[in-house]
């Protein structure tokens, strides 16, 4: 039974990626039943989530986080020894965007920059949302000293934060991508 759901949902991953079939049609790609409804991942503060009881905070062990994102196909893992903030893993789902980034085996940020169908914050804001969009969902602030792009970033403290790209600095920006925790960002 575990074998047939994750081959049908590597089929369903390829079809996707190779552009037959959209997402949010075919059910959860996560490994349920066809047919049920798509539960998209959850962009937080503080780490992800997908589903009412599948939540991933930051110090989540690696091994839960990429057993989540296997269930939407394919995962590229990867290791870089240059990051400013040390070395750092990532697993890479690329049928949704999403890349999880470890330090020491444990989930310490994302970075999301996938169709806005497969993942989006609890304010409902995505890859493809409008600055208003954002300015309505969330208080947020521009990054004017960014050397990455037109950059913003929304929360601070224990609760963590959101930043993301934007577009351009119009008022008809949309957002590029989406992160939070720890990045490799080379600034």
């Amino acid at each position: 039974m575990m074998l047939t759901r994750r081959v049908t949902a590597a089929v369903i991953a390829f079809a996707v990626l190779a552009g037959c079939v959209d997402p949010g049609e075919q059910g959860q790609v996560d490994g349920t039943e066809a047919g049920a409804e798509f539960t998209p991942i959850i962009l937080q503060p503080d780490g992800v989530s997908q589903g009412e009881n599948m939540g991933f905070p930051y110090g989540t062990a690696k091994t839960k986080v990429v057993v989540m994102l296997e269930h939407f196909g394919p995962v590229h893992q990867n290791r870089n020894e240059e990051c400013g903030a040390g070395p750092m893993d990532s697993a890479s789902s690329f049928a949704t965007g999403l890349t999880a980034n470890f330090q020491d085996g444990e989930l310490v940020g994302w970075f999301y920059d996938g169709d806005g169908k497969w993942a989006q914050t609890a304010h409902d804001i995505t890859v493809g949302s409008t600055r208003s969009a954002l300015e309505q969902a969330m208080p947020f602030e521009m990054q004017t000293d960014s050397t990455l792009g037109i950059e913003f970033f929304s929360g601070s403290g224990e609760a963590g934060f959101i930043g993301g790209f934007l577009t351009d600095d119009s008022e008809n920006a949309t957002i590029e991508s989406l992160y939070s925790g720890t990045n490799c960002f080379f600034r």
